[in-house]
């Protein structure tokens, strides 16, 4: 069973900090769930979008205390906490509890703590195209750590998927990374979560060319679409919400989420987003019916 595109739907949310509305440049770029909760990192303001889906559809901002200029791509849940993926840092960062509570102690104004862990064994420079998505595996603890894209139109392009352990403080790569092979260097794969006990991935096309939620096997890499999204995306772009999806998740009812990052910029100084007229997109698209 595939997801239905025929009743996806564009939702809209208002925010406890309303610099952190659609219409603002939020650059949403990764997104987890978590019982009636996505949590969608706010790619370079050093917050997490706390939203709970299918009531008034309120966004909790959540300051984290991370390294200047962070660009947070991707964020996991990870038992009682989270995981975040640093792009420009090649950094992971945990935040160790991430119950109800942690919410209502944030909005007293001080940054919620995270901590830096320690990769062993993984080979990444922090830049401008680094790690891109992040998830855990809820029954083995294996984390899996996505490095968009690597290569030049010479040799070819591949997105390179790092396989995990916990060791205290640490996370230790499983052997070599698993490669999967792109078309050339304007693909990518970006954002991961888990469906059916397999992993899945965006796949896209740069500049807005094609958007494909695809599945990863991770013992070789090969890689299957399972919904095809460009012409959807496309028209969602000429009503004036941003098609540049970087984050999904599978929610308890087995509906896909997807968000978009609504801006292209450089290094922030900025405490807060400017207006856009881009808006943040953040999709639902339910499971198809049975037949």
């Amino acid at each position: 069973m595939v997801w239905d595109l025929s009743r996806a739907e564009a939702v809209s949310w208002e925010s406890d900090d309303p610099s952190f509305n659609q219409g603002f440049a939020v650059e949403a770029s990764g997104m987890a769930a978590t019982g009636s909760y996505l949590m969608i990192p706010s790619e370079k303001y050093s917050r997490l979008l706390v939203f709970e889906h299918g009531g008034e559809n309120r966004v909790g901002v959540v300051r984290l205390d991370v390294p200047r200029h962070a660009e947070l791509e991707g964020v996991a849940v990870n038992g009682d906490g989270l995981l975040f993926c640093d792009e420009a840092h090649a950094a992971v960062y945990e935040m160790a509890d991430a119950g109800e509570g942690f919410i209502a102690a944030a909005r007293g104004g001080l940054p919620v703590e995270v901590r830096q862990l320690d990769l062993e064994g993984v080979s990444v420079r922090g830049g401008k195209i680094g790690f891109e998505g992040i998830e855990t595996d809820s029954e083995t603890g294996e984390v899996v750590l996505l490095l968009e894209r690597d290569g030049d139109e010479e040799s070819g392009c591949v997105s390179r998927i790092f396989r995990l352990r916990r060791a205290g403080s640490s996370l230790v790569a499983q052997g070599e990374p698993v490669e999967v092979e792109l078309e050339d260097c304007a693909w990518r794969l970006t954002g991961l979560a888990w469906w059916n006990q397999r992993l899945i991935a965006l796949k896209t096309q740069f500049p807005g060319e094609r958007y494909d939620v695809v599945t990863v096997d991770l013992d070789s890499g090969t890689i299957e679409v399972v919904l095809e999204l460009t012409d959807f995306l496309r028209s969602l772009g000429t009503q004036g919400w941003s098609n540049n999806v970087e984050g999904l998740a599978i929610a308890d009812d087995g509906a896909l989420w997807l968000v978009a990052d609504n801006a292209v910029t450089g290094v922030l100084d900025d405490p807060l987003p400017p207006s856009i007229d881009v808006r943040t997109l953040l999709l639902r698209i339910p499971l198809g019916e049975v037949r």
